[in-house]
């Protein structure tokens, strides 16, 4: 198994043990950022109510959104869901400009 798709489990794991992460956080793949040198790449976006959840970002919401962590590891995994997804506190030092 791919080192990503070890952190996408990691990821489901984690949402599924968090009761204040589980039904209100959903992971999915997406094909590209456009930063694969500096991946595992995360993206964290509010889906408002009634839009489709498996759209893709489009590039300006990748841009007006502080959601994009480039270079994860199952430690910063888990330290993203648990501030940004729970507390909805972005994670500075770890966050980039997409």
């Amino acid at each position: 198994m791919h080192e990503s798709e070890q952190l996408v489990e990691l990821a489901r794991r984690t949402i599924d043990a968090n009761p204040t992460l589980r039904g209100r956080v959903t992971v999915r793949n997406y094909t590209c950022f456009g930063r694969c040198d500096d991946g595992p790449n995360l993206f964290v976006e509010a889906i408002p109510p009634g839009e489709d959840p498996d759209r893709d970002p489009d590039d300006a919401t990748l841009e007006r959104e502080r959601g994009f962590y480039p270079g994860n590891t199952e430690a910063t995994i888990v330290r993203i869901l648990e501030s940004h997804c729970g507390r909805s506190v972005v994670v500075d030092d770890l966050v980039d400009d997409y």
